[in-house]
């Protein structure tokens, strides 16, 4: 059997910037929200142009933020997203569609806790 997937939002690294105050912690992550859907939109408006570094320049913001709020997963898609700033647009779409599907992990994660 495989292990349990683990969670969209790590509680706990987020617990070290909160002392564990859950109002906290929920208006810290739907602040994150729309930060990182600005950041995935930015990715796609760079794809269109062929704009490898306002691309870049997006998917490393993206990982900041969610590596600041302990979303593993999206930060590592972004990451793996940097990589490929030079790469053909339809490789950059692949990128976006699974930063979208780990967006609603975090966001369905996100409702839950409020």
């Amino acid at each position: 059997m495989g292990s349990d997937p683990k969670p969209a939002i790590d509680m706990t690294h987020l617990a070290t910037y909160t002392q564990g105050d859950r109002e906290l912690e929920v208006e810290l992550l739907t602040m994150f929200l729309p930060s990182a859907q600005g950041y995935i939109d930015d990715m796609a408006t760079a794809n269109i142009a062929g704009d490898g570094v306002a691309w870049w320049r997006a998917a490393h913001s993206l990982k900041g933020v969610a590596l600041g709020v302990g979303a593993g997963e999206v930060a590592a898609l972004a990451e793996v997203a940097e990589g490929h700033r030079e790469d053909p647009a339809d490789t950059r779409v692949d990128d976006i569609a699974d930063l979208q599907i780990a967006m609603k992990r975090v966001r369905s994660f996100v409702a839950a806790l409020t």
